[in-house]
């Protein structure tokens, strides 16, 4: 495993502040049992240049001086014990080599692992065929799924399977018959199936979807689509031209639109 040196000054500058951070206080600490034994010392000295002038007695002098002494003793031990157990240069280190090995086994858990090629050249996409197959299999223990019959439906189509397609969409109409999608998918199978005619069935499909959504641009189009088959060119006309007045400037299909609205209006010239 190779390591950026951007990843080792962190840990190198992570470890020296938390070495300092723990240190400091320390000092601190330990500077303000100095002054306390400081302190007590001078009470000493006053005590006994106060004893040397006459000012206390001698019975009081020595029950302040063993007050004095006991409490400087304490302080005294309470540094040799501190000195004992606080190492800040052990705890520096093993804080040190703590943020290392921590630092070191998120990198390994959150590095990104290769993946070996023997494995993506096993993975390949499924061909249509056995995507129809996969959904065939699924529909046989969910047969109520919409959304999977629409999509056997559609991949029929692409494979040219255009009768099996329109069984299938019946099947989806029969779960969801309010499916626009649907609708149109099922109207086009139908008319593929007729030749390209859009009558009988096929017509009935884009009507019912012109009732559910009358600004569907797919649905204008198609009901155009049907007004030109049967001779109606100024109702095909209106239908695109509605079409295009919908359709965003940049919209992939906008020039389909527009060829097929110049063929309608050079036959009604002629």
């Amino acid at each position: 495993m190779i390591f950026s040196w951007q990843m080792i000054l962190m840990i190198v500058l992570s470890s020296i502040f938390l070495a300092w951070f723990l240190y400091k206080p320390i000092r601190v600490n330990l500077s303000d049992e100095d002054s306390n034994i400081r302190i007590n010392r001078q009470r000493q000295n006053e005590l006994a240049s106060d004893m040397s002038l006459g000012l206390i007695e001698e019975s009081y002098y020595q029950e302040a001086e063993d007050e004095i002494i006991g409490t400087l003793a304490s302080e005294l031990k309470s540094i040799e014990s501190k000195n004992l157990e606080i190492k800040p240069l052990i705890w520096s280190f093993i804080t040190a080599l703590f943020i290392a090995i921590l630092s070191l086994s998120l990198y390994s858990q959150l590095a990104p692992k290769a993946i070996p090629s023997s494995l993506n050249k096993s993975i390949e996409p499924l061909s249509i065929s056995d995507s129809i197959e996969t959904l065939k299999d699924y529909l046989i223990e969910n047969p109520e799924d919409f959304q999977t019959w629409k999509m056997l439906g559609m991949a029929q189509v692409a494979i040219d399977n255009v009768d099996e397609s329109i069984e299938t969409f019946e099947r989806a109409y029969l779960i969801n018959p309010t499916d626009i999608d649907l609708l149109l998918q099922y109207a086009s199978a139908i008319a593929a199936s007729q030749e390209g005619q859009f009558d009988g069935k096929s017509k009935a499909l884009i009507e019912e979807a012109f009732i559910l959504d009358p600004q569907s641009i797919q649905v204008l189009y198609f009901s155009g689509i049907v007004a030109a088959h049967e001779g109606n060119l100024n109702g095909a006309v209106e239908f695109w031209q509605k079409v295009l007045y919908l359709m965003p400037e940049d919209h992939p299909d906008r020039s389909i639109i527009e060829e097929a609205l110049d063929t309608v209006l050079n036959l009604e010239v002629k």
